[in-house]
């Protein structure tokens, strides 16, 4: 194992960490961030980085543990482990094994749109403020994108939070804003 008092590809830089799967020791900009552990750019040592992040990963389709409704996941809950069941309702905790089932948690509509550009945004939004959500419908869109919207729901106690932060947001039908007048 390499020294962690310099950087084996640059000796004048201080290493920070080891590489996971080598040992060998690294400055910041020689290590690549994986799931859990850092990994240096050598060949082997990425794909074993690959081989981390895709073990974090759940599978595409799953069977939720409330309703046994078999349910595919975006790769965001598959990355995030965490979700909502569009059929039961329930939100489903799989960082825990057995996965739990969280009932208890109470979601309300707070934004609807059939803008692909808007519903990136406010997921980002969302994300950015912690905010617990999901959205429903959005894989809908690509089948009948005028017939039935995203929709948005928010956990009960972060609906006003949620709100605040939509209450500023310009929302686009079509990519043409709603707004009568550009100055409100």
């Amino acid at each position: 194992m390499g020294s962690m008092e310099h950087c084996v590809n640059h000796p004048s830089k201080k290493a920070i960490s080891v590489c996971h799967n080598c040992g060998e020791a690294y400055c910041e900009s020689c290590l690549v961030e994986g799931k859990e552990f850092y990994y240096c750019n050598k060949p082997a040592c990425q794909a074993a980085m690959r081989q981390e992040s895709a073990a974090a990963l759940l599978p595409e389709k799953i069977k939720c543990p409330s309703c046994s409704s078999e349910l595919r996941l975006t790769k965001d809950e598959r990355a995030a482990r965490t979700f909502h069941c569009p059929e039961c309702e329930a939100y489903l905790d799989f960082t825990v094994t057995p996965p739990m089932v969280l009932k208890d948690k109470k979601y309300s509509e707070v934004f609807s749109s059939r803008n692909q550009g808007d519903i990136a945004l406010l997921k980002s939004f969302l994300d950015d403020s912690d905010i617990d959500y999901y959205v429903s419908g959005e894989d809908f869109l690509s089948v009948y994108p005028l017939i039935q919207p995203a929709k948005f729901f928010v956990r009960d106690d972060q609906v006003e939070e949620a709100k605040g932060l939509l209450k500023e947001f310009n929302a686009n039908l079509f990519g043409v804003s709603r707004r009568k007048n550009p100055e409100e």
